[in-house]
């Protein structure tokens, strides 16, 4: 019986070691992991996206939207032309100021459409019609 309780002891003793020695472990890697974390903190931080500068649309704008509705508009990087639900096409600057205005249709313009140049404007509406207004020059205008 001695011999089976020096050899039960002997066990106790072993399996002790092992958990100290798995103890070890787990804190050792359980430092790593939170270095690990302190790496995955600074690459999910994102860079700040810049501030986008930016002016309202003002000058004739503002009069025009008091009477009427915009339903599309298109960007050129000369101009602008916004559509309204009276059917009317105006061409503006980059300030807001009406340069020209195509009474082209008779209900809501739903899209407007300018070529690369710069020299035409395609727009349709509910009305069913498509029409292409040339905005230095009358004689390729088409309404069909």
């Amino acid at each position: 019986m001695a011999e089976s309780s020096a050899q039960t002891k002997k066990l106790h003793e072993e399996e002790e070691g092992e958990e100290e020695e798995d103890e070890e472990e787990e804190e050792s890697s359980g430092s790593e992991e939170s270095d690990d974390d302190d790496i995955d903190e600074e690459d999910d931080e994102e860079p700040t996206e810049p501030r986008l500068k930016y002016e309202r649309l003002g000058h004739d704008v503002k009069e025009l939207l008091k009477t009427d509705a915009a339903s599309c508009l298109a960007v050129h990087s000369k101009f602008l032309a916004l559509g309204t639900h009276w059917g009317v096409v105006h061409i503006l600057d980059l300030q807001g100021n009406r340069v020209k205005q195509f009474p082209s249709h008779t209900t809501t313009v739903n899209e407007i459409s300018i070529d690369a140049g710069g020299d035409y404007v395609a727009s349709c509406s509910d009305d069913g019609l498509v029409v292409i207004n040339g905005l230095y020059s009358t004689d390729n205008n088409i309404k069909a």
